[in-house]
């Protein structure tokens, strides 16, 4: 009897012993491989974004018309642009120039693109290379759907750009003052000042930029947007999952500046959304949707891979135009412009 009952006894342990390696089994198979990354976890369980950040891909904003009506580059595409983007690393590493280094001669444009030569690009790498053949992804075209009025404005902005005339402070365009280049570009900026480093804590979230200092504060507590209009609009955050999605409304209307891009320009009714999530350690799919009936006809929406620079990676003052001398001799020199003309 006390035999039988021994059988049984060890026969139903196997059973229910298997069944939890059964189990175990399973839930592992429904976990990360071994390996595989995880996303990490700030102390009080947000997840973690922290670090310096920075895009450094080939995709451009809007599509090129060589690429029209296509999505993603072929094989063969990608390996031309890796071939020219290593060609160009090793030229700005000896000092070249212009085409040399994919911009415009200073023949071409003796400005616009070429007011910073090499020595002040933070490349430090050769860029990557993706499929996508633009950074907007809607409209389909991928191209910026805007007004009548804006595109007249970006025409006057271009015509403009470092020739004036400049006779008031309020010529030169926002980035020429040391204010701003816009909220909308903060993220996507490139080696001119394109860092961004993301700072987080209960119930906030940071994102200071490096050219102008810019800086965000953006709280995640659940709260409603406040009343006051600002220059970046009023943010506010909350967690979907692993994403950071952002909400910004409530700008200050600046349609009367002249902006080096017209597409970051603010008015009141720009609404922006924008969504962080981390793929890898090292990345960061960052969303973008920009609506305001002011200055484009349609929503647009832009997608981009922003990277994760060494832990090591420092922001530095960003020093734009100490003791402000530069408007004073902006505006001294339009003045000796617009007397040479009268003279004439």
């Amino acid at each position: 009897m006390h035999a039988r009952y021994l059988i049984l006894s060890l026969g139903l342990a196997a059973v229910i012993g298997v069944a939890i390696a059964t189990q175990g089994a399973s839930q592992a198979a429904d976990g990360p491989p071994p390996g595989a990354w995880v996303q990490g976890r700030t102390p009080w369980g947000d997840p973690d974004l922290q670090g310096v950040w920075r895009y450094e891909a080939t995709i451009p904003l809007e599509r090129p018309a060589r690429v029209e009506g296509r999505e993603s580059l072929t094989d063969e595409e990608v390996a031309e642009v890796e071939r020219v983007e290593k060609e160009q690393a090793a030229q700005r590493l000896a000092g070249a120039e212009g085409a040399a280094v994919g911009r415009r001669s200073v023949a071409d444009s003796p400005i616009r693109g070429n007011e910073y030569n090499s020595f002040w690009q933070d490349h430090g790498r050769p860029r990557k290379v993706l499929r996508q053949t633009s950074l907007v992804v809607d409209p389909k075209d991928g191209r910026i759907p805007y007004t009548p009025d804006a595109k007249k404005a970006e025409a006057r902005s271009t015509a403009r750009y470092g020739v004036g005339p400049y006779e008031s402070y309020l010529d030169p365009d926002t980035g020429e003052r040391c204010l701003t280049d816009g909220v909308t570009a903060l993220m996507w900026q490139g080696p001119n000042g394109g860092h961004n480093r993301i700072v987080q804590s209960p119930g906030y979230v940071t994102i200071l930029h490096e050219e102008y200092l810019d800086r965000r504060i953006i709280p995640t507590d659940g709260r409603a947007h406040g009343g006051i209009r600002q220059w970046f609009g009023d943010a506010v955050g909350k967690w979907e999952g692993d994403t950071l999605v952002v909400d910004t409304t409530r700008f200050i209307d600046r349609t009367n500046y002249e902006w080096a891009s017209i597409f970051t320009r603010p008015s009141e009714s720009l609404h922006l959304v924008e969504r962080f999530t981390r793929t890898d350690v090292d990345t960061i799919e960052y969303r973008i949707t920009v609506e305001d009936p002011t200055t484009f006809e349609l929503p647009w929406t832009a997608v981009m891979p922003i990277t994760r620079l060494g832990a090591d990676t420092q922001i530095y003052e960003y020093a734009c135009h100490e003791g402000n001398y530069a408007m004073t001799n902006l505006l001294a020199g339009g003045r000796i412009d617009a007397a040479k003309r009268t003279a004439r």
